[in-house]
């Protein structure tokens, strides 16, 4: 055994080869025992995921012979690493086809569930979303057969990534805050480094931006700080996106050339590919690209065409249309805009197969069951009509294509509606100065949220904020800066008070409701919000301080009752010199 391993490391440095020899030998000499090969194993994997797949693959090799006669646990472990591996060589059909031998097998429930997430992620890598949400399907049934909830965690971040995909952000965001929560409780960085790179982009899908890019810069912090290169890799192409769409093109060539490297040191390929796609991206919109480009270019070109991977070569052939564009080249312009229509047509229609797998296995109901039948019965109907020749063919045709002109003029038209309704009913229900509730909704929440902390006994306190002396800065540096004030009051607010119910009830007054604190972690709030103050570091900006009341909801208590000691304790800060805040009295 270890002949083959001094050969296989031939060229290599001196110092890497006697590393792996000496481990060779190691699990050569202990591979008598079944305690061996389980810790022979546990070294791979962690190999594997902290530091390169080729060399735990290596250690995956020298135990092969043993595999066969080794226990059911240990064949499985055995077979899902190989697995990995496989899909991070690029050759994700046969990991998936691994990842099938075993389910066969009759293992033990936590085995199961690996290899349902593993099975679930590798169908994504396919955009086979059908076979992805079955496997997480199967995933979240298996959770209640587990004594350990920390089992549960990659089935949370496939939830969170899948339930992304299909734009059920709300849920999405729910399933990944908990695979994060719980990655910390385990005290594994590499697991929260893992549940952060899963939770990241669901903020970017649902256009939370500031919350994406936190979630991506202490990703990439904990990935690094655990040696984790791979998932480091992954995030920084993940914020590189996000900051080449956010008009940033410096800061991501920047991140994509690290996640570039970084992918293609620990073997992913496909995540290498996706980098490089960034990479080219970022220098095109700083005006970087020319004829020394295009041999890359066309590589990824290639290798997403080749794949079949549309979303991405839609991308790369948007950016060819316009370098063409910009060398003057119309006819190149136009060949890559139709490759670019075409490329979208089928990302397109994936993206149209996914939502079904997830109405299919997700949401299960009669309705989109027959939608479904519908659907299949309109592609027969299709297959039909492309075998009638002449005129009926024609005729058939052009009423299919009227049919879904309706269809789709009255879908249009019902999500104009819908989309009208929702702006006006958020129009009539927030300030559109700072964003923030209105006098007329704070209130109305008010109301059903203090009966609701009253039913259920929980603590309740009114916070009535007042900007001080704001009628002197309107007077002195006019209305603009006055109404930026209370953009950033605001703002502040929601920052301090992020699950709280917060309004601006008049011209510089606000309110804040909090329920289910206690009064201490309420003053503490109060007391960040006064420390880091908005107020701006240009020279000649006004200096903003702002006075708090706090009231806490007693038992028979109305809101007008709440309001008023709220009111009185905000009159007593004033009265007391402004810049403060006062209790009332419980």
């Amino acid at each position: 055994m270890i002949d083959v391993l001094s050969g296989r490391c031939a060229g290599a440095l001196a110092g890497a080869c006697a590393l792996l020899i000496g481990l060779a030998g190691a699990v050569g000499a202990q591979a008598s025992s079944a305690d061996d090969l389980r810790a022979a194993l546990d070294h791979a994997r962690e190999v594997s995921y902290t530091r390169h797949w080729q060399a735990a693959q290596a250690l995956l090799d020298d135990i092969a012979p043993l595999i066969e006669e080794a226990d059911l646990r240990e064949f499985a472990d055995f077979h899902l690493l190989e697995a990995r591996h496989l899909a991070l060589q690029d050759r994700s059909e046969e990991a998936l086809e691994r990842a099938a031998m075993l389910l066969a097998l009759e293992l033990e429930p936590d085995q199961l569930l690996q290899l349902r997430q593993f099975s679930a992620n590798i169908a994504v890598l396919l955009r086979d979303y059908e076979l992805a949400f079955d496997h997480l399907l199967n995933a979240l049934l298996l959770e209640g057969d587990l004594d350990d909830p920390a089992a549960a965690l990659g089935t949370f971040n496939m939830a969170s990534y899948l339930f992304g995909r299909v734009d059920e952000h709300e849920q999405a965001i729910s399933y990944g805050e908990r695979a994060v929560a719980l990655a910390r409780a385990t005290g594994d960085p590499n697991e929260e480094c893992i549940a952060l790179q899963r939770l990241a982009p669901v903020f970017k899908w649902a256009e939370l931006n500031e919350r994406a890019e936190v979630a991506y810069r202490e990703g990439i912090r904990i990935c690094l700080g655990v040696g984790n290169r791979l998932f480091a890799g992954v995030l920084q192409h993940g914020l590189a996106d996000l900051l080449r769409r956010e008009g940033r093109p410096t800061d991501a060539r920047e991140l994509a050339a690290e996640a570039v490297a970084a992918l293609a040191d620990t073997g992913f390929v496909l995540g290498e590919f996706e980098a490089r796609l960034a990479l080219v991206e970022s220098e095109f919109d700083l005006g970087l690209i020319g004829v020394d480009h295009e041999p890359e270019l066309q590589t990824l070109q290639a290798y997403f065409s080749e794949r079949g991977l549309w979303d991405q070569l839609a991308r790369l052939e948007s950016l060819l249309s316009q370098y063409a564009e910009a060398r003057g080249d119309a006819e190149q312009a136009l060949v890559h805009m139709r490759a670019y229509l075409e490329a979208r047509e089928n990302f397109l229609g994936r993206d149209r197969a996914m939502r079904l797998a997830y109405l299919q296995v997700a949401f299960g109901l009669h309705l989109k069951e027959q939608q479904i039948d519908l659907l299949e019965e309109s592609a027969r109907l299709s297959r039909f009509e492309a075998e009638i020749a002449g005129q009926q063919r024609r005729a058939r045709t052009v009423i299919l294509v009227l049919s879904l002109l309706l269809v789709l003029l009255l879908s249009l038209l019902l999500f104009r509606v819908f989309r009208a309704r929702r702006h006006f009913q958020n129009l009539s229900r927030h300030d559109r100065l700072s964003g923030l509730a209105n006098h007329g909704w704070f209130f109305e929440r008010a109301e059903a949220m203090l009966a609701e902390s009253a039913k259920s006994g929980q603590p309740a306190f009114l916070i009535m904020a007042d900007i001080d002396r704001f009628k002197a800065v309107n007077d002195r540096y006019g209305h603009i800066v006055g109404d930026q004030v209370l953009g950033q009051v605001s703002r502040r607010l929601r920052e301090i008070f992020p699950e709280a119910l917060v309004g601006r009830i008049g011209g510089e007054e606000f309110a804040i409701l909090v329920t289910g604190e206690d009064v201490n972690k309420v003053i503490h709030n109060v007391e960040d919000f006064r420390r880091n103050a908005p107020n701006s570091s240009r020279a000649g900006d006004p200096v903003v301080t702002v006075s708090f009341g706090i009231a806490g909801f007693r038992h028979g208590d109305s809101l007008d009752d709440l309001r008023e000691r709220a009111d009185q304790a905000l009159y007593q800060a004033k009265a007391a010199g402004r810049d403060r805040y006062i209790v009332a009295a419980a």
